[in-house]
């Protein structure tokens, strides 16, 4: 449900899909958490230079992925390209109540008003009066803010639900249905209001 779990600014590693695929591969194939930890830090699976930012990547993959059943790492680790994605914003979704409200209260508001652009003004609107309901946002410091507010947007461009359009902050929305083997795995787990916030269309 909505609203249940408290604010959680989320400053890095946004989407990183192609990383938590590489993960949810490794598990799928039965390799250790050890293994795991030497292929990702140690033998730099992530193409990053440093090895604290390999270490947060990793530990922020782990974390995701330790909370969801197995059925979704298989979904990462063995569907298509979409499949990733949608089952990728799935488990992102599920710790995030920013950005599910952000999908909530903004995208789906303009959909159901047949309106399809979300302008600059729309999202001010919508961050500042978070951070004038919750203590919790109003307490994290304005870098902290700010990196949150960018990267809860990010996570939607990259996984497909905004693109970036005319003026300068302003986005398009992208409602596509959310492919089949996830639908069914989130009906059959009593998570098919998950389907709404994916934007699914024939859930709007």
């Amino acid at each position: 449900m909505l609203g249940e779990a408290d604010y959680v600014a989320h400053t890095n590693y946004s989407f990183i899909l192609r990383e938590t695929v590489e993960i949810a591969k490794l598990i799928e194939q039965g390799v250790s958490s050890e293994e795991i930890r030497d292929i990702a830090i140690d033998r730099d699976l992530f193409e990053l230079r440093a090895i604290a930012s390999r270490q947060r990547a990793l530990q922020t993959i782990q974390k995701r992925l330790r909370s969801v059943a197995s059925p979704y790492i298989e979904l990462l680790a063995k569907g298509n390209s979409d499949i990733q994605r949608f089952t990728n914003l799935f488990i992102i979704l599920r710790e995030n109540r920013l950005l599910q409200e952000l999908i909530k209260e903004v995208l789906l508001s303009k959909l159901k008003n047949f309106e399809k652009r979300i302008f600059k003004t729309d999202l001010q609107i919508f961050f500042t009066a978070k951070r004038e309901q919750s203590s919790t946002i109003a307490a994290w410091s304005e870098s902290t803010y700010q990196k949150t507010q960018s990267n809860t947007l990010k996570i939607l461009t990259e996984a497909g639900f905004l693109k970036s359009i005319t003026p300068r902050g302003s986005y398009e929305i992208y409602a596509l249905p959310v492919p089949l083997p996830l639908q069914q795995q989130l009906k059959s787990d009593g998570l098919e209001h998950f389907l709404i916030l994916m934007l699914n269309p024939i859930n709007n």
